[in-house]
C-alpha cells in the first residue's frame, strides 16, 4: 500500500483531516474502537469509503481489494480549531491506549 505524501516541495495539504490506520484490525474492531472513543467523549469517524461500497455502485468491493484494504482499518481522529492542548492530549492518550489493545 502506498501512502500519499501530503507535504512536499510541490504541494501542501490543507490538513483538514487526521486519518490513522490500525493495521491488522477488522471493520468490527475498528467500530469497537470508534465506540470506545465516543464513550471517552471523543468523536471519531471513517472517511474515504470506497466508491464500490456506495449504493449507486452496487456495494460490491470484491473487484477493488486495494480500495477495501485501505478503508477497513482507517479511523479519522478529531482535528479542528476548537481543540485545546488538553483536548489533544486526551485524544492521544485515549487512542494510544485503545490501539495498543488491538494492534498486531
Amino acid at each position: 500500500i502506498q501512502v500519499l505524501d501530503h507535504y512536499n516541495a510541490e504541494h501542501t495539504s490543507s490538513g483538514h483531516l487526521y486519518i490513522t490506520r490500525v493495521p491488522g484490525i477488522t471493520e468490527e474492531q475498528r467500530q469497537e474502537i470508534i465506540v470506545k472513543m465516543a464513550e471517552a467523549g471523543i468523536a471519531c469517524n471513517v472517511h474515504y469509503k470506497p466508491l464500490p461500497m456506495m449504493t449507486a455502485y452496487g456495494k460490491d468491493c470484491s473487484a477493488y481489494p486495494n480500495s477495501y484494504d485501505y478503508y477497513h482499518n482507517l479511523i479519522t481522529l478529531p482535528f479542528h480549531t476548537l481543540l485545546s492542548d488538553e483536548d489533544v492530549e486526551h485524544v492521544i492518550a485515549s487512542y494510544s491506549a485503545l490501539v495498543k489493545q488491538y494492534a498486531r
